[in-house]
């Protein structure tokens, strides 16, 4: 309120702004409403709040850009990632993976006896990445987010679900590809 201001600051409440309900809200009648404001020299500005909307649009636009690059980035990096990581462990282990299947395991019981691992650090994985991936996420809204617009902070359900499917999704396909280099230790 004006005498809340004024007990703050110690002075008066020097209004510089005005909000105005238009009932006509075409393009050409804002313009020349816009126009016969801004004739006054005490008008600086006149925004609409329609404008607003479609530069927030723009704006959302442009971030799902990034965000689609983001996850693509981090799709590759993750099939790299564990492609080398698996591609390691197999290597490494050759001697005991060969033990194994002179002791009469099957190729399917070879490829578990490595995937159990695998499984257990991708499950650990998502979990880690639910908690970097919130604090990330607030992180880039706050340094995405404008003066004019504030942007929700919400994360859906869906967003979890996602990243945790794309994650053993890639998960899969590595561990497949493993399954051809378990198979053909001799």
């Amino acid at each position: 309120t004006a005498e809340y201001y004024q007990t703050l600051f110690n002075e008066e409440v020097n209004y510089n702004t005005d909000i105005v309900k238009l009932d006509d809200t075409s393009e050409t009648w804002q313009n020349q409403y816009a126009e016969q404001l801004l004739d006054d020299t005490a008008v600086v500005n006149v925004t609409y709040a329609n404008t607003i909307s479609e530069q927030l649009n723009d704006t959302m636009g442009s971030l799902n850009v990034v965000v689609v690059v983001l996850i693509v980035s981090a799709a590759l990096l993750a099939f790299v990632v564990l492609y080398n990581l698996s591609n390691i462990n197999v290597s490494e282990r050759i001697r005991e993976l060969s033990t194994i299947k002179v002791l009469g395991f099957y190729p399917n019981e070879v490829t578990m006896y490595v995937y159990r691992e695998n499984i257990f650090l991708t499950l650990l994985g998502i979990l880690f990445g639910y908690v970097l991936g919130y604090f990330l996420h607030i992180f880039v809204i706050n340094t995405v987010e404008l003066d004019q617009m504030m942007i929700s902070r919400t994360i859906h359900l869906n967003s979890y679900v996602y990243s945790a499917l794309l994650t053993l999704l890639f998960s899969s396909v590595v561990m497949m590809a493993m399954h051809w280099k378990l198979k053909s230790i001799d």
